[in-house]
């Protein structure tokens, strides 16, 4: 039997969120599908642009599978590439924590940090520092929360690009080579010796080249970049220079490059290798040890979600044989009372007298039927609740409104398990949709907890104006 394990690269470009979700088995890695969504006309004209259009996720969420990989900009990223005297994880751990500690003017525990290792020789390693600011990955997640989607992934896009280079052998082997990329939310330039990087940095986020003033700013930028870069490398001189863009490159500026630099300028369109969310969805697969991976410790364990949803999946089986074995026995004794019924309406036929008080009769057993239906039932909701309830999650509270809503209060162990819990309950058809989730972490005599509430929505009872 081949086991599968799925990954979903999600990227936004000036134009379309683009996704690719891709399976993982013993014979490699293929791509399953993938589709883009326009984004919203205004959504660049915002005052304050959120991070990533959320608004579109709702149409294009039911296509994702597994571990969902959102990418960050290196314009959101602090990055640096270092030496360190080790190859032991916990021991790198630590370096690159100090290392960031020092050149970030935020405290590490406003941060996320993480690294990937480039190289590693003679004890030594060559590894990629990355950090991020926490508010803005808290921001990231929330806006994919509210659309009942969770990230599971977080990285950088730079390294989505690199990863895709590589695979598709866009990059000599040999000699110094300066790789600037540009797209609408990437403009990064990466130096690599003899195919390992040395230097990844961020550039700002030029994209009108036609100005003469920004076509120098560039050459300058990467002219005092690699001044930097022979300071702590030693010189060598430039084998080529691969500018990848999807915007027109023009001439004068491949000569302020070839000046600056002493090399020859190649110009490709980025538009000729696969989008940056396959290579998301292709990192994420073929995660490694020494991976960048942003995403906060407590926001998930993958591995107790997948023993987690085994679990949830056999009991609600289970408890759907029951209930449809329920279902069988109500209906069949609705069955006999219906022959009852009909036998009492040729009965009043017979007698006037009592014909009304059949009607009567008649009437409330109408109303009986509509109030007998179970599908939403506060026991029905109670059921769902409880299946989709990770271990370590306890309710404190339960309140249901015939037609209304299921309001819970509880309490868990780690904040995400309760986020599990939320999107498990988001993704039940028994209810329209969830809302108000607030999620409160606090300690309790030694003890982390975290308590949260939510509101799940019922469907109205038909010929109901509403709750």
């Amino acid at each position: 039997m081949i086991s599968f394990t799925y990954t979903t690269g999600i990227h936004y470009t000036d134009k379309a969120v683009e996704w690719v979700v891709m399976r993982k088995s013993r014979r490699g890695v293929e791509k399953l599908r993938e589709g883009s969504i326009a984004i919203p006309d205004d959504f660049f004209s915002r005052e304050d642009t959120p991070l990533f259009p959320a608004e579109v996720l709702p149409k294009i969420r039911h296509s994702f599978s597994g571990v969902i990989t959102v990418s960050l900009p290196s314009s959101k990223l602090l990055m640096r590439i270092i030496e360190l005297p080790s190859t032991d994880p916990e021991e790198l751990s630590g370096m690159v924590e100090l290392q960031i500690d020092s050149l970030s003017p935020f405290a590490v525990d406003q941060l996320t940090v993480s690294y990937e290792v480039f190289h590693q020789a003679d004890g030594r390693s060559r590894v990629l520092a990355v950090a991020a600011p926490r508010k803005t990955v808290d921001a990231l997640g929330d806006l994919f929360k509210e659309q009942n989607v969770y990230i599971r992934s977080l990285d950088a896009e730079v390294l989505a690009w690199w990863t895709l280079l590589v695979t598709h052998g866009q990059l000599q082997s040999e000699g110094r080579v300066v790789l600037i990329l540009e797209e609408h939310t990437e403009f990064s330039m990466i130096v690599v010796d003899d195919n390992v990087p040395i230097w990844i940095r961020s550039l700002e986020l030029f994209h009108d080249f036609q100005d003469e003033s920004v076509m120098q700013e560039i050459a300058d930028e990467i002219g005092y970049t690699l001044l930097a870069l022979e300071a702590e490398y030693g010189p060598r001189d430039i084998a080529e220079i691969l500018f990848w863009s999807e915007s027109e490159i023009p001439q004068k500026l491949c000569e302020l490059l070839r000046s600056q630099c002493g090399a020859e300028v190649s110009l490709h369109d980025l538009r000729s290798i696969p989008p940056v969310s396959e290579g998301l969805a292709l990192r994420s697969a073929e995660r490694r040890l020494h991976h960048v991976e942003l995403i906060p410790g407590e926001w998930v364990d993958l591995q107790h979600r997948r023993q987690l949803m085994k679990i949830s999946v056999a009991a609600t089986i289970a408890v759907l044989g029951v209930w449809l074995a329920v279902v069988a026995v109500t209906g069949t004794v609705f069955s006999i009372r219906q022959i009852g019924l009909n036998r009492v309406r040729k009965e009043a036929d017979k007698y006037a007298v009592p014909a009304r008080a059949a009607q009567d009769a008649r009437e409330e057993m109408l109303s009986l039927e509509k109030y007998a239906d179970r599908s939403h039932s506060a026991l029905e909701c109670l059921r769902e609740i409880t299946v989709n309830m990770p271990a370590g999650i306890e309710i404190t509270s339960f309140t249901y409104k015939k037609g209304g809503a299921v309001s819970l209060r509880g309490s868990g162990d780690r904040a995400d398990i309760i986020y599990d819990y939320f999107q498990n309950l988001g993704s039940s058809k028994l209810f329209e949709g969830v809302k108000d989730q607030p999620v409160n972490t606090r300690t309790v005599k030694g003890r982390r907890i975290s308590t949260f509430s939510i509101t799940a929505e019922l469907p109205e009872i038909a010929g109901e104006g509403g709750p």
